[in-house]
């Protein structure tokens, strides 16, 4: 290879680096669903949070069925967007977004479609059927010791009945009563968590714990499972498959379905 041909290359090749930086890395990428706490409520997400990767500080347009749902500003670096799901979980179906961005002087389209698939699992409660009566579990911890644990059932009788102090009367619980001092038993709320503490602290070793950074959850698909009723009335378990699929669109394309 003469020095010529050497110097051609060269040349070519820093020409298509510098030119990367503008054309080859998009102003738009890595568009995906964030997973967060929506998905673990046990009741369909009342909102989907949509991430994505901006090269430059960009404006944003967001829309639907030709009506725009927000504006602003990206910074660059990762985004997020939430976008209302309020009717998305009544059957399954697709949905389809227009996200428009522009940074010096280029313009961006692209076409997000979210895929929710509802998949009945088994009944919880048939329409007219007795309530089931629920039972929990209260577990108090410090940090991962579990100190105390009791199981509790729900009430089923619930009486609204108040005692109150009669009419016209002066009523103070550590006050007086009929001239004598009314004795205060009990134990301070803040005493028990400290004894409870020294507890926990003697039955185990400490330990230090790093606290991790915050990473965000981004995924391609997520599944949740939530309580639904379906159009007879019966009470479901259901789950839910949410998916993601992303295109550009050219300038010559409707932005609208």
């Amino acid at each position: 290879m003469n020095k010529f041909v050497r110097i051609f290359l060269a040349v070519f090749l820093f020409t298509s680096v510098c030119t990367g930086d503008e054309e080859g890395f998009p102003l738009v990428s890595g568009i995906c669903l964030v997973e967060n706490e929506e998905y673990q409520k046990g009741l369909p997400p009342g909102e989907i949070t949509v991430g994505l990767q901006v090269r430059s500080d960009s404006l944003f347009k967001i829309s639907t069925q030709g009506r725009v749902l927000r504006g602003g500003l990206f910074r660059a670096g990762f985004n997020s967007i939430k976008l209302s799901a309020s009717d998305f979980f009544k059957k399954s179906d697709t949905h389809t977004f227009f996200l428009e961005c522009k940074a010096d002087g280029t313009v961006v389209t692209k076409e997000i479609v979210l895929d929710i698939r509802m998949v009945p699992l088994y009944v919880v409660q048939k329409v007219g059927t007795e309530r089931k009566r629920y039972e929990f579990t209260l577990s108090f911890f410090i940090g991962d010791q579990m100190v105390y644990s009791t199981r509790k059932f729900e009430p089923t009788d619930i009486s609204f009945k108040l005692d109150l102090p009669p009419y016209k009367g002066e009523y103070d619980p550590f006050g007086l009563i009929d001239g004598a001092q009314k004795p205060v038993s009990g134990v301070s709320i803040l005493g028990a968590v400290a004894g409870l503490y020294h507890l926990a602290k003697t039955l185990s070793p400490g330990k230090n714990e790093d606290k991790e950074d915050f990473v965000v959850q981004k995924k391609r698909r997520i599944e949740t499972q939530y309580l639904k009723t379906n159009e007879s009335g019966d009470l479901w378990q259901w789950r839910a498959l949410i998916s993601i699929e992303t295109r550009d669109l050219k300038k010559d394309e409707m932005l609208s379905p």
